[in-house]
C-alpha cells in the first residue's frame, strides 16, 4: 500500500473522529425550574426557585424554606444585569426587608462556555442522554466549571464552579425545568424595594 494511500486513510480517519466529538450546544434562552446546591465552603445545602432570561440578563433565584431549621435565613434575589447600572434585589423572606446593591459577580449564563470541552456521554435513568464538559486543562490550567447538559433540547443538568479550589466549589442539580417563563413581572421588584437605596 502506498504512502499517499495511508495518508489519505488516517485523514479520512481523523476527520470522521473529529465529526463524532459533539459540539457545545446552546441552551434556551429562557426557562424556569428548581435546583439545590451545597457550597462546599460553607458546607450549606440550599434549595430555590429560578426564572431564567438569558436574553435580558435577569435571573431570579428564591430560596425554598425549610421547616425545623430556624437559625437560617432565606433570601429572594433578583439580579438584573440589563439595567444601567446593574442591579441586585435582596429580600429576606422572613423580615421582608429588602436591600439594593451593585453586582459582586459578573453575569453568569447557564452555557457551556467557549473554553470547554467534551468529556464524555452517559444517561440518566436509563432514558435521559447527558453530555458532560470541563474547562479545564490538564497540566495549564486547573478546572473551575464542569458542567451537564441533556442531549435533547441543552437542558442544564449539574454544575460544579470550582474557581481552582474544590473546597470553595459550589455544587448545583437542576430539575423540573421547563422551558419559558410563565410570568416575566417575576422579574419586577416587589414593593418592599421601592424605598430601597443602593448600598456603597
Amino acid at each position: 500500500m502506498s504512502k499517499v494511500v495511508i495518508l489519505c486513510l488516517c485523514i479520512c480517519f481523523l476527520a470522521t473522529v473529529i465529526c463524532q466529538v459533539p459540539r457545545p450546544c446552546q441552551t434556551p434562552p429562557a426557562w424556569e425550574g428548581n435546583a439545590s446546591s451545597y457550597d462546599h465552603g460553607k458546607g450549606i445545602h440550599n434549595f430555590w426557585r429560578i426564572s431564567y432570561d438569558q436574553a435580558n440578563r435577569r435571573k431570579r433565584i428564591v430560596d425554598e424554606i425549610r421547616v425545623g431549621t430556624p437559625e437560617r435565613t432565606y433570601h429572594d434575589l433578583i439580579m438584573l444585569y440589563n439595567t444601567d447600572p446593574p442591579v441586585f434585589y435582596d429580600i429576606n423572606l422572613i423580615t421582608r426587608e429588602c436591600r439594593k446593591f451593585s453586582p459582586f459577580f459578573p453575569w453568569l449564563p447557564y452555557e457551556i462556555p467557549e473554553n470547554a470541552h467534551f468529556i464524555g456521554e452517559f444517561t440518566l435513568g436509563g432514558k435521559l442522554l447527558v453530555t458532560e464538559w470541563s474547562d479545564a486543562v490538564p497540566g495549564i490550567r486547573p478546572e473551575t466549571w464542569l458542567g451537564q447538559f441533556t442531549v435533547d433540547g441543552c437542558i442544564p443538568v449539574h454544575e460544579v464552579i470550582a474557581n481552582g479550589n474544590i473546597s470553595q466549589s459550589v455544587t448545583t442539580t437542576f430539575y423540573d425545568i421547563i422551558g419559558g417563563i410563565a410570568n416575566y413581572n417575576v422579574f419586577i421588584p416587589p414593593s418592599e424595594c421601592e424605598e430601597a437605596e443602593m448600598e456603597v
